[in-house]
């Protein structure tokens, strides 16, 4: 009787009980309830994968890599590389055989999420 009760109650409010958040119908703000429930994306480092070891790329050598095409060590995100600079890193890291996916190619961190074609 209380879930019925409580399922009329929202009906009439006009909220949705989705995924386990409970929102307006028309949201006008953020309600706190879109986070990210699937885990961490990969950071962008992760999305250079040699092409013969895709979701299984050697990290080590990736920095190595990356370093000589001009990306600072432990900066995961790239964050460090000017715009004008960025162009040139990629097609660097592709002369030394890896190939860029895009964060919903790799998916999440969280095991069950990702995709298989990235690593850390």
């Amino acid at each position: 009787m209380k879930k019925i009760l409580f399922l009329i109650i929202i009906s009439l409010s006009g909220c949705v009980y989705y995924d386990g958040c409970i929102s307006p119908l028309i949201s006008v703000v953020s309600n706190n309830c879109e986070k990210n429930k699937k885990g961490t994306l990969f950071p962008s480092i992760a999305h250079y994968q040699k092409i013969n070891s895709i979701g299984k790329t050697n990290s080590k050598k990736r920095w190595e890599d990356a370093i000589s095409c001009g990306a600072k060590y432990g900066d995961e995100q790239l964050q460090e590389l000017p715009n004008s600079d960025y162009d040139s890193f990629i097609k660097c890291m592709e002369s030394k055989g890896y190939k860029r996916f895009w964060p919903a190619e790799c998916g999440y961190q969280e095991p069950k999420y990702n995709k298989g074609k990235c690593n850390l």
